[in-house]
């Protein structure tokens, strides 16, 4: 008997009331885009962070593109990250112009390793991507220790409420928060 990877409908069962409800008041209002539920979000998700502000996107894909582009990384420029995840996140790194770098993963939590990540740094490296995976943050601690003052965006595939304590940990640099 094939074991499904994940069960999402039983995942829905258990909040299909409420996800209903609240798709049904943003039918009802009709204000798709931004309006009353995209600022609440966005209020919830900084809070959540314990940052100032929390922009609310598309997808995933775009959230950081908007990161990489804030950060002024473009042709040229190299950017760490882990080839074991979306495709989005090199595919993103691509479309500022950079080039991706991917880096080994630890094979314990297949996250990307910090070790990887210094020896892997240039002086054309603008950033770093770490990416959580599978419900496990990735090692930003350890990343931060080795990312000699590169700036970093999280790539979180995960939820934004992870059971470890979530800080900003990699440096920031212009108005990236």
């Amino acid at each position: 008997m094939p074991i499904p990877l994940l069960d999402l409908r039983a995942q829905y069962a258990a909040i299909r009331d409420e996800v209903v409800s609240a798709l049904m008041g943003v039918v009802d209002s009709q204000l798709f885009i931004l309006g009353p539920a995209v600022e609440k979000l966005e209020q919830q998700v900084a809070e959540l962070s314990k940052t100032k502000y929390a922009i609310g996107c598309a997808n995933g894909t775009d959230a950081l593109l908007l990161a990489l582009r804030a950060l002024n990384i473009g042709r040229g420029d190299e950017v760490i990250t882990t080839p074991f995840t979306f495709f989005a996140t090199a595919g993103t790194i691509h479309n500022v112009g950079a080039t991706p770098v991917f880096v080994d993963i630890e094979p314990q939590s297949f996250n990307i390793s910090p070790e990887a990540i210094g020896a892997a740094i240039t002086p054309k490296t603008k950033a770093v991507i770490p990416v959580d995976l599978f419900g496990q943050m990735a090692p930003l601690e350890k990343v931060a220790a080795v990312a000699k003052g590169l700036p970093g965006t999280g790539d979180a595939t995960s939820p934004p409420a992870c059971a470890r304590r979530r800080q900003a940990i990699l440096p920031r640099r212009g108005r990236v928060q």
